[in-house]
Order: C-alpha cells, then sequence, then structure tokens
C-alpha cells in the first residue's frame, strides 16, 4: 500500500517515515491531523457513506435545477417561446448533459468533486487514491443514468461497506473518500440535530402565534370609525409585520445573544467557529440560506459532519453549540 507525500505529492511505501524524495517527515502531521494508526485505523471510516453522498447529490441538484430552470426562462422571454406540454421534456435535455458535465469537470479540479462534495469534505478518487482524469470522470457520471434505470438501486450500493461504491463507481473504479480533518483544541460542544430539530419546532410554532394574534386584529380595526382607505392600509400592514416577524425572528434573536426562544429552552445557540456571537447582517444571510437545508436536505448534513453543521452552517461558517 501507498500514500501521498503532502509536499511533493509523489506516491510513496505507508511505513515511510520520511519521503524518499522531498525528506518530508510524515510524523509532523501528528499535531496536525487525526493520528492514524494500524491499532484504531477503522477501513469503513474511510469512504464516504450514504448520507453524505446523498445530501452532497442533494445540493448539486438544486444547484444545476436552478440554473436549469433560469436558462429556460431566457430561451421563453429572449429566443423562442416554449410549449408548455414539452417543457419538461425540454427541463430534462438540458439538465442531463449539464449536470453530467458539471459533475465530470469539477472532478477532475483541485476540488475533486462537485461543490456539494467540497461542502461536505469528500472527493473523488482513483484505486491509488489519486484524482481522477476527464475521461474517467465522465464515464463515471456518464454511469449515473444506470442507477437512474434501476430506480436508484445502483445509488444505494453507496451503503454497503466497506468500499461503498455506487454502480457507477464500479464501473469506473472510483471511490469516494472523506478527506483528512485537522484537529482542533476547542471548548465548543455541538449540539445534536434533535436539539437543533426540537428548537426549530418551537421557534416555528412561536412565529405562527405571533403571526396569528396579528393577523386577529382585523376585528379589532373595524371597532373603530375609520375610512375605508385607512382600513385596507391597516389591513395590509398586518401581512407586512407578519412578513417583518418572518424574516426577522432568527436574525434578531441570533445576533443579540445566539439564541432564539426555542434555541434557550434547548439551551443551544448559534455562534461563529471561534465561539463569538455573529453580527445581524451574518445572521440575516444564514437565515437565507435556510431555504438551501429545506429543498436539498442539507439538514442531514448534521448527522455525518464532525461539527454537526448543516449546508447553511457550512457556508456561512457558524455552529451550533451546547450552551
Amino acid at each position: 500500500m501507498q500514500k501521498g507525500c503532502p509536499k511533493c505529492g509523489r506516491m510513496i511505501d505507508v511505513e515511510a517515515v520520511n519521503c524518499p524524495y522531498c525528506n518530508y517527515n510524515f510524523q509532523s502531521m501528528d499535531s496536525f491531523f487525526q493520528k492514524v494508526t494500524a491499532d484504531n485505523y477503522i477501513e469503513n471510516e474511510k469512504y464516504a457513506g450514504f448520507i453524505k453522498r446523498l445530501v452532497a447529490g442533494l445540493f448539486d441538484i438544486f444547484l444545476i435545477g436552478t440554473i436549469t430552470y433560469l436558462i429556460i426562462v431566457l430561451i421563453n422571454q429572449f429566443l423562442i417561446k416554449i410549449d408548455q406540454n414539452n417543457l419538461y421534456i425540454i427541463f430534462l435535455a438540458i439538465f442531463i448533459p449539464f449536470y453530467i458535465l458539471y459533475n465530470a469537470a469539477c472532478e477532475r479540479t483541485a476540488w475533486q468533486g462537485s461543490i456539494g462534495k467540497l461542502i461536505l469534505d469528500i472527493s473523488v478518487v482513483d484505486e491509488n487514491e489519486n484524482p481522477i482524469t476527464f475521461p474517467v470522470a465522465l464515464k463515471r457520471n456518464l454511469a449515473k443514468l444506470i442507477n437512474v434505470i434501476t430506480f436508484g438501486i445502483g445509488f444505494v450500493f453507496s451503503a454497503v461497506p466497506p468500499q461503498k461504491q455506487a454502480i457507477n463507481d464500479k464501473i469506473a473504479h472510483t471511490y469516494i473518500i472523506n478527506k483528512l480533518i485537522m484537529k482542533e483544541d476547542t471548548y465548543l460542544v455541538y449540539a445534536s440535530p434533535l436539539k437543533r430539530f426540537v428548537a426549530f419546532v418551537i421557534d416555528i410554532l412561536i412565529i405562527n402565534l405571533i403571526c396569528y394574534g396579528i393577523l386577529s386584529l382585523s376585528g379589532l380595526i373595524h371597532i373603530f370609525d375609520f375610512t375605508q382607505i385607512t382600513i385596507n392600509t391597516l389591513s395590509d400592514a398586518r401581512y407586512i409585520l407578519c412578513l417583518v416577524v418572518l424574516f426577522f425572528y432568527f436574525p434578531f434573536s441570533e445576533s443579540r445573544t445566539g439564541s432564539t426562544i426555542g434555541k434557550g429552552m434547548m439551551h443551544i445557540k448559534v455562534t461563529k467557529l471561534d465561539g463569538e456571537i455573529q453580527g445581524v447582517i451574518a445572521s440575516f444571510i444564514r437565515q437565507l440560506i435556510l431555504v438551501l437545508d429545506i429543498f436539498t436536505l442539507g439538514f442531514l448534513a448534521s448527522f455525518v459532519t464532525p461539527k454537526k453543521q448543516t449546508i447553511k452552517d457550512i457556508l456561512t461558517r457558524t455552529v451550533v453549540i451546547d450552551r
């Protein structure tokens, strides 16, 4: 078995302490990376699991799907009118080749994977754990069509240890592995996904109650002798106020103490990676990115990432910790 030298990039014997080409000392990595020995090394943890791959894949599908939709809108607006009956076929005709080329191109770059894989710290490699070539990447992604034709069974193979290869990986002789994780001396205790879910449900219930109370004010409006214009204005103001509550409930609370009412009840809070409370603008951006967690099932990432982060946490460099 061989390993790659992080300094010169050459493959050397796995037992070597120093690189024979550049004299790099592998023992110096112990203070930065998680130590892996013959006694505690678990081969099953080396390869990316099904959930990680699923979340990364859904993120990429959402990304390419959004771009495809925008392309169709532009074509319909400036080139030719698209028949609505053929919209689904046209969408797939653009989406499928775009998705295949996007993944193949990304897997050939230094990222060694798509944007979704980059976010979740996983990469595509060959049998020697080296970056794959573009023809191999293209072959791997074209073979994904077999996974689709088999009603997703080909993808499910990625849940089978030890090497967790989907059908397209077996065809292309590729693997998806977890990247090395640097050690961090930190005092932070990351909140469990269950705590986060319960806190989120509580906050949603509170937002609904507040909005219900605001909308119920319509009965009071008609008690007073207002003009019809004033009544209409006040009625519209109720909906605007509800939107303000919806968009600023999380950013306002999290930028002050890191906690909302729900998070406070669960004794958790949102912070930056260093444990400091983020600002109101960063909190608002984090709230907007929540849509990615919903449409790409990005919240599942909290089950498999070291800091229990969702997609929006990773993108905004935040964590949810126990108080």
